[in-house]
Formats: C-alpha cells, sequence, structure tokens
C-alpha cells in the first residue's frame, strides 16, 4: 500500500511540475515568439516608368527610407508599385497604406494621414524662348498645366486646378513628360524638388543630372526653364482608409516626430527628396 502511495505522488509531482517553465525554459519561449514575424502589411507605391514604359525598381534612395521607417516603427511592408490612380484606389479599399500621397479636400473625406514626412517646392517648367517669368499661381492663368497621372500638389493646387489653369495628367513616365512639354503639347510641367531652393539650381539639376539620367536622345542637349520661384507648397504622407491601419498610422507618426526631433529622418530622406 505504501509503494502504491509514493508511486502516485511520483506520478502527480511529474505532471505538475511538467506545467512548470523554468526561468530558462520561459525565457526560450519568449524568444521563440519575439522571432516570429510580423504579418507585412502592403505598402502602396507610385511606379515610374522607363522609356519604354516598362516599370523601374524601387530607386534605392527610397528603399532606405522605407527600411527606416520599417526598423523604427517595427512595421513589416510589402512594398507594391502601382499606378497611381490604382494605388489610390486599393488605399480607399482598405487593402494597405500608401505613401508619398498629399491632401486635396476629397482625399481628407476617405484618408487618415500621418502627420507630414517631408513637404516640397512645386516648380513649374517650361521649354523654349522666350523664357517665362513665372512667380506666382496668377502667372499660370489660362496655361496648360500638365501633372503625374493621379497626382494632387496640396490643397492650393486643388483650388486653382481648372480654375485659373487647365491640368493635363501625364503617365509615369518621367521623359516622356517632359518630350510632351518639348513638343508644344502642354504649356507647363509641374515637377516637386525639397532640397533645392533657387531656380537656378533646379534648372543645373535638370541639365546635369536628371535629363542625362534618362538616356534618351530626344532629350540629350535639351534645356528646360524653371519658376523665378515655387508656385505651390505641398506635404506628402503616408495614409490609410478611414478606419483601417490605425495602429500603424500612429506608429508611423512617432518615427516621424522622433525622427524630425534627433535630425535623423531629414537625413535619411536628403538623397531622395
Amino acid at each position: 500500500m505504501l509503494l502504491r502511495f509514493q508511486q502516485l505522488a511520483c506520478f502527480f509531482l511529474f505532471a505538475v511540475m511538467s506545467q512548470v517553465s523554468t526561468p530558462a525554459h520561459a525565457a526560450h519561449n519568449a524568444d521563440t515568439r519575439q522571432k516570429v514575424p510580423a504579418t507585412p502589411i502592403k505598402l502602396l507605391l507610385q511606379e515610374s516608368l522607363d522609356i519604354h514604359g516598362r516599370q523601374l525598381p524601387i530607386d534605392r534612395d527610397l528603399e532606405v527610407i522605407l527600411q527606416y521607417f520599417e526598423r523604427e516603427s517595427g512595421i513589416q511592408f510589402e512594398r507594391q508599385l502601382l499606378p497611381w490612380n490604382r494605388a489610390q484606389l486599393m488605399a480607399q479599399n482598405g487593402e494597405g497604406i500608401i505613401f508619398g500621397i498629399s491632401k486635396s479636400p476629397e482625399r481628407l473625406l476617405l484618408y487618415h494621414y500621418s502627420i507630414p514626412v517631408v513637404a516640397e517646392k512645386i516648380w513649374a517648367i517650361t521649354y523654349g524662348d522666350p523664357r517665362p517669368n513665372f512667380q506666382s499661381v496668377e502667372d499660370l492663368r489660362g496655361k496648360t498645366v500638365s501633372i503625374g497621372r493621379g497626382f494632387s500638389h496640396g490643397m492650393d493646387f486643388e483650388k486653382a486646378k481648372n480654375v485659373i489653369f487647365n491640368v493635363q495628367e501625364d503617365p509615369a513616365s518621367s521623359p516622356a513628360r517632359f518630350k510632351k512639354l518639348m513638343n508644344k503639347r502642354s504649356d507647363i510641367m509641374l515637377w516637386p524638388i525639397r532640397q533645392l531652393h533657387r531656380s537656378q539650381q533646379v534648372e543645373a539639376y535638370l541639365r546635369d543630372q536628371l535629363i542625362p539620367s534618362f538616356n534618351d536622345p530626344e532629350l540629350t542637349g535639351k534645356t528646360f526653364y524653371v519658376s523665378a520661384r515655387p508656385v505651390f507648397y505641398d506635404t506628402t504622407h503616408f495614409a490609410a482608409a478611414n478606419g483601417k491601419f490605425e495602429a500603424e498610422i500612429v506608429k508611423l507618426n512617432s518615427v516621424i516626430r522622433k525622427g524630425i526631433a534627433n535630425g535623423k529622418l531629414p537625413k535619411v530622406l536628403a538623397r531622395f527628396y
């Protein structure tokens, strides 16, 4: 009888002990849980096309920016390059977070936005003599203005489009946009640039860096003029459909605020913008 009692006691003691984790075992379990990868969230990005209409890969400097936000926020992105209108439609449907979008009255009804990631100057670009002296929105009156398809350049732009000037939307190919301007199928092209502050700097950037990077014989050696001052100012953001990805937008806001405060975010943004 005593032997039977001892056997039962050992059995119950083993059963209890098997349910109790040692500190080391608990730490191992915690480490295992931490290593489970987060579910990626679709990040919807505007595609860029080459001179043949083929989609280009994500710009390396943009990739550095996205990696920074992933690292600092703990959010894992599944990058998707898309025509800009399609990217916006997917975001409206709650399929992901869109990056690089600016505000407009219509969009404010559809999306909730992060705080601004970057502020941009919007320059008016022209081709051919005589060189115009655009200095304000009013100087665009009656002109045909080319923008990227599906793009807005901020609230002031939205108030002026098709009121002060007429808007034409262009495809995602940057070389095609410059050639359209060169061939007089539009009067002006709007182009955002953040880092440069003077018209002469922007013209030099177009002439010495951007245009040569297209490797397009039709554009080689061509000179484009830039407005004396930016005609608009815009901000770009992360955004998601109302009621979707709210916690993620809060995390991204924290990253933006922290990155501005410690100076890291402007350094990451500088090469791309």
